[in-house]
């Protein structure tokens, strides 16, 4: 008998600290779009902090907040039932945007064969989860005598090079250096200070980059910089702001390497230069583009050199 009350008294210590991990519940993990695909991956960031709610028929309500790991773990009554979960609005990112699970607020029930619903995962998108997530170099076959650098080249006309959060650092070097001139115009810009970076993916292609490899192929960041006259050319703006998006599409990235793509796997690059920052399109000073809208972003492809989008050394 004694040994009976020992095996009995084993089994309710077990079920009494194991028991509610196997009670009626909802759990899963959410997660930020680091690469901007719309779907859960390896690169995705698990975000801390966030709010998830749980109601249901007959007055029910319980809420938590995810973990250091993303996850979340919402006990619910032991009979069937109609819910609905929320994700956030608190502990989320600025502008987030719900994308998984959908619709949201997502429905879910609960019957006598299905007492817990595990792996129902969120995935929100915001530019918080790209900022300073990517560093970018680019370089090319032309040498450059006014920059004194390697830089890509845009037919006869345009040369650019530099670097932007070398090393993922917003410090190093005020962020990086991007210079362009435009030849034909005698104009030599360089932005000096870079003060924001954010990274994403270029809808209509293969996501991420391969050399090196990534999860994203564009990168966009902006600054602060100078617009001078080269060759005679006496014009000066000093200070200046600017925005540039470049896009690493392949490897080489230009268009000698004669791809059989019709120019989607062709690097690109556009840039704007103004001198108001509260009215970037109506000071514009320069505008490199495809179709010369300033209000648009119309990336035009490059004749030689390469852009190269990095993470490796990021956060």
């Amino acid at each position: 008998m004694k040994k009976l009350f020992v095996i009995i008294s084993s089994l309710m210590f077990t079920l009494l600290f194991l028991g509610p991990a196997y009670g009626w519940h909802i759990s899963g993990k959410i997660y930020c779009d680091s690469g901007i695909i719309g779907q859960i991956d390896s690169w995705d960031i698990p975000l801390v902090g966030v709010t998830v709610r749980v109601s249901g028929s007959g007055g029910f309500s319980d809420q938590t907040t995810t973990d250091s790991d993303g996850y979340y773990y919402i006990f619910l009554p032991d009979t069937p039932n109609n819910y609905t979960l929320t994700i956030g609005p608190e502990g989320l990112p600025p502008g987030s945007q719900i994308i998984l699970p959908t619709p949201h607020p997502y429905l879910f029930a609960t019957t006598v064969d299905t007492v817990s619903i595990d792996g129902l995962n969120g995935l929100i998108s915001s530019s918080t989860c790209q900022a300073g997530a990517c560093w970018l170099t680019a370089g090319g076959v032309k040498f450059d005598s006014v920059l004194g650098i390697k830089a890509a080249q845009r037919g006869p006309r345009f040369s650019f090079g530099g670097n932007t959060f070398p090393g993922c650092s917003p410090t190093a070097g005020d962020g990086g250096q991007w210079n362009f001139v435009d030849h034909a115009r005698k104009l030599h810009f360089q932005g000096w200070r870079v003060d924001q970076v954010v990274c994403g993916n270029v809808p209509g292609i293969p996501p991420g980059s391969t050399s090196p490899p990534t999860q994203f192929n564009y990168i966009e960041f902006s600054g602060v910089g100078t617009m001078n006259g080269i060759g005679g050319n006496k014009v000066s703006y000093d200070p200046v702001y600017f925005f540039v998006r470049a896009e690493d599409r392949n490897e080489p990235g230009n268009e000698n390497a004669l791809l059989p793509d019709g120019g989607d796997l062709i690097d690109r690059v556009f840039l704007r230069v103004y001198t108001n920052p509260l009215d970037p399109v109506g000071s514009i000073i320069y505008l490199l583009d495809v179709d010369g809208n300033a209000a648009t972003v119309d990336p035009i492809t490059i004749t030689g050199g390469n852009i190269q989008i990095h993470i490796s050394s990021c956060p």
